[in-house]
């Protein structure tokens, strides 16, 4: 009769350990295990076997086949049911094997185990549209390009199914095409954007629920283009001549931008760039001085990606250019600078370039801030300024000075020239003492502009006005000198003297007095001041010098003793008297002297101080006497 042979099913993964079951129990207590074989159906020998029938079963023989399992196979009969342990099992181990169990008493049992072993997947390799493998990213890609690419899997049995996944999304589980053993999937997608870029594209292969898929991951790797480009805070006036630092900022390129200044066309460089974290915005940086000529050009940011092969994008700013005014003076069309004289009206225009416009207007005459003055025929209205009837102390530097909330500006100076007839210069000799048959020469000293002039002199005395002969006048710019000599009493008198130039004869003329030559007069008014213990000052005022330059001499007597104590000299008729006893009292005697002799003295009664320790002890010995 026929038996059926119970057969189980066992699924290993290659180089796992595996255990085959086999029912080696008996209901019989008496009874026991003597032989156990096991059997491959491919094989016709045994290919594992335990062997108690002459001992005890825990210490059977146990043989292995070397050409099957080798030291790879045991067997646990401890367990339930008993199992024969394989150890990395291999893809050759598969098939169906019988289990015999013969016992000592009982009838022998047969059964079968279908091993399944399953080969994982060798290999994932990702290959793009080029035929190039790729292991960690794919691209770079434009814009709307299609993205192409193929799963290779290598080995693999049962063949293993391939799923393609997008991050942790599944994009795709086609069918696969083999060919050569290997299984190859392909994705595409189309019209890539930003939105893919740095995507994960995982191809995932696996033939069983049990080992790791094997997976191979790219990232999606893109060229974009610049998105935007600005200039921050563009469109704001600029000071001309001051450091700005101008920020442009650029995003959406990848890589990032390369970003240029420029100014009307013209490549600026002087500038730094930097990158976010994310590679996603590029600032660039430029150090700029604007110059007043930076007014109406066009300064722009470009941003561009030069892998794009494509025209940059900019940012555009016109300038505008604020500065400080530039001043400068005109005067008056109808006036001649080379022929302005006293009394004529003069008025100048301050010419202002200025940004923004000035809020004042200054006037300068050397330096000295003019103010309006109807009175001293100054006139200012607006930026213009009218100096009325000129005299020569108007002549000199004038500038004009504009002011806007970017400084100031000063014009280069016009010098104004005022010309006038000859005038006696002043603080002249006017008196010249002159003994007869004495020469003396009488100097005529004269302002004029022009300083060409020409003299002429004459002599006035009570009876009569004579010319002085050229051969005793000597001329030197606007200086003349006249040698005269008095022989009688008629030769002393006034000499005048006259000069002219191209603007007109001198009006009044210089007035010199000849006097016959005599010693000075006293000095007069004389006082004390500044004393002290050892010394005072002395102040006089001089009298008549005589016709001739005098000096002051100064004696010191003591009072009592009548010695001197000081003697000095002086231009002026003031002393500063030291080195003297104190409290004592002096004479101060004070001569005026010249060529011709000295004067009278003025006497002036002075002191000094008392110490202050005699006035203690004569104050304190006082008192004593009083008491």
């Amino acid at each position: 009769m026929f038996v059926e042979v119970p057969i189980s099913h066992v699924v290993a993964i290659v180089g796992d350990p595996t255990y085959l079951p086999c029912d080696i129990s008996t209901s019989d207590e008496g009874d026991s295990v003597h032989l156990v074989l096991w059997y491959r159906e491919d094989l016709g020998a045994s290919v594992y076997s335990i062997d108690a029938r002459d001992r005890d079963f825990d210490i059977a023989e146990r043989w292995s086949d070397d050409a099957v399992f080798s030291n790879r196979a045991y067997f646990r009969p401890d367990k339930k049911p008993a199992e024969l342990g394989v150890d990395r099992i291999r893809e050759e181990d598969a098939g169906i094997y019988r289990c015999r169990v013969d016992f000592r008493l009982g009838q022998t049992r047969n059964s079968k185990v279908n091993l399944t072993v399953i080969v994982p997947p060798k290999k994932v390799v990702i290959i793009d549209e080029n035929g190039i493998t790729r292991d960690k990213q794919v691209g770079p890609y434009l814009e709307g390009d299609d993205l192409e690419l193929h799963c290779d899997v290598y080995g693999g049995k049962p063949p293993p199914s391939v799923t393609w996944y997008r991050g942790h999304k599944l994009i795709s589980n086609k069918p696969e095409v083999m060919r050569e053993g290997v299984l190859r999937s392909t994705i595409i997608i189309k019209n890539l954007g930003r939105r893919d870029v740095q995507s994960e594209l995982t191809c995932s292969a696996n033939n069983n629920n049990r080992s790791i898929p094997l997976s191979a991951t790219v990232r999606i790797d893109m060229t974009f283009g610049p998105l935007d480009v600005k200039i921050i805070g563009a469109n704001q006036p600029l000071s001309s001549d001051k450091r700005y630092d101008l920020v442009c900022a650029t995003s959406g390129s990848r890589p990032p931008a390369l970003v240029t200044w420029w100014r009307d066309g013209q490549r600026l460089n002087d500038s730094n760039e930097t990158t976010s974290n994310d590679g996603n915005v590029t600032t660039s940086v430029l150090s700029f001085v604007p110059s007043k000529s930076d007014a109406g050009r066009h300064l722009s940011c470009r941003a561009e990606n030069p892998i794009m092969g494509m025209g940059p994008i900019e940012d555009e700013w016109v300038l505008e250019i604020q500065y400080r005014p530039e001043t400068r003076i005109q005067l008056g069309t109808s006036l001649n600078r080379n022929a302005i004289r006293e009394g004529t009206d003069v008025y100048f225009d301050c010419l202002i370039n200025a940004k923004p416009g000035v809020y004042k207007v200054e006037w300068r005459h050397d330096n000295r801030t003019l103010q309006h003055n109807t009175t001293l025929g100054i006139i200012i209205s607006n930026q213009s300024l009218v100096l009325q009837g000129v005299e020569r102390r108007s002549a000199g530097n004038y500038t004009c000075v504009g002011f806007n909330t970017e400084g100031d500006g000063e014009s280069k100076p016009f010098h104004l020239n005022v010309m006038f007839a000859p005038t006696c210069k002043p603080n002249q000799t006017k008196i010249h003492g002159v003994a007869k048959q004495e020469k003396a020469n009488i100097s005529c000293q004269v302002d004029a502009n022009p300083p060409v002039v020409e003299f002429r002199w004459t002599f006035n005395n009570s009876a009569e006005s004579i010319d002085v002969a050229a051969g005793h006048i000597i001329k030197s710019g606007t200086s003349s000198v006249v040698s005269y000599t008095p022989m009688t009493e008629l030769d002393y008198g006034t000499l005048l003297c006259w000069a002219n130039n191209a603007i007109g004869n001198q009006l009044v003329p210089c007035v010199y007095h000849i006097i016959p030559a005599g010693h000075p007069d006293m000095v007069h008014n004389c006082t004390t001041h500044n004393a002290s213990t050892s010394s005072f000052s002395l102040r006089c005022t001089e009298g008549f010098n005589g016709g001739l330059q005098q000096s002051f001499l100064l004696e010191v007597r003591e009072s009592n003793s009548q010695e001197i104590r000081a003697n000095l000299t002086s231009s002026t008729p003031q002393f500063s008297v030291s080195h003297l006893e104190p409290g004592l009292l002096y004479h101060a005697c004070v001569y005026a002297f010249n060529e011709k002799g000295r004067s009278e003295p003025m006497v002036v009664q002075a002191g000094t101080l008392r110490l202050p320790e005699k006035q203690l002890t004569s104050e304190t010995a006082g008192k004593s006497r009083g008491e």
